[in-house]
């Protein structure tokens, strides 16, 4: 039986590709925000704060990590999801959608690292 063939299955991997979509942005904004903390505060401050910055940090790379299998099973089922004659426009735009995406991901990822 082929697994991606479960609805249920389709739903928990897609929830779960949303959720760390959810979570890797949240994680950049968190680090954006402890950066602006850091700066001027005492040393111990910052010390702590690099400290939960590196932690939040790994959480992206995992956030990111799931991001990109669970995308990767999606590619396995929406053709079968879609309706054949949506397939041609529906590639175009998921070929367009997942190159802005490398470059919000990357660039967003990149912006978070150096924040450290």
């Amino acid at each position: 039986m082929n697994l991606l063939a479960n609805p249920y299955v389709r739903i928990i991997n897609n929830f779960l590709h949303d959720m760390a979509t959810g979570t890797w942005a949240a994680c950049v904004l968190v680090l954006w925000v402890l950066a602006r903390q850091a700066a001027g505060t005492h040393p111990d401050a910052v010390e702590a704060l690099g400290a939960a910055s590196t932690l939040v940090f790994w959480l992206l790379l995992v956030a990111l990590a799931v991001l990109t299998v669970t995308g990767a099973l999606r590619l396995f089922y929406w053709r079968t999801t879609t309706p054949a004659e949506e397939i041609g426009a529906k590639r175009r735009a998921l070929v367009v959608k997942h190159v802005a995406f490398l470059v919000v991901y990357g660039g967003g990822s990149w912006w978070a690292f150096t924040l450290l």
